[in-house]
């Protein structure tokens, strides 16, 4: 497959997948729902401006242009994010959201795991997270999964 066509076909399945967040947002006709709405149009508008980019003739993609996927760095992400989806209805939104951004933190540091580091890494977790609650629950008033902690 060439590079052009592949470009124009992830940008294709971008666009496919931000329609169907645009429609799924917009299924359930509750109040609180007005921020998923903003965040899928802003993903459809995102998708479109891709679309366009990919389909504006440029020169040649040659192996030399790709940038290789660096799956090693990757994969403990992905690992976490499907564990707090797997945990987020059980324990609620912001306490799983404060175990992922923490793990996250002590996973990437540059440091080796100490506990003056990890101390350091829960407060900012802890902190991002009073951030995120006075903008979603109280400012927003966006409807967040709760469980037995938050």
């Amino acid at each position: 497959m060439t590079g052009h066509r592949q470009h124009r076909l992830t940008a294709v399945g971008a666009l496919l997948v931000a329609a169907g967040l645009a429609v799924v947002s917009f299924m359930p006709n509750v109040p609180g729902y007005e921020f998923p709405q903003m965040a899928a149009i802003g993903a459809m508008i995102c998708a479109a401006i891709l679309v366009l980019l990919a389909l504006v003739p440029r020169q040649p993609i040659t192996t030399i242009d790709e940038e290789p996927i660096p799956w090693g760095g990757i994969w403990p992400l992905l690992l976490i994010l499907f564990g707090f989806l797997l945990v987020m209805g059980w324990l609620g939104f912001f306490a799983t959201s404060f175990l992922a951004f923490f793990l996250i933190t002590q996973i990437y540091s540059p440091q080796r795991f100490h506990w003056r580091g990890a101390i350091r890494g829960a407060g900012i977790a802890a902190l991002f997270l009073g951030v995120l609650y006075l903008i979603f629950v109280t400012v927003l008033r966006v409807q967040v999964p709760s469980g037995i902690l938050i």
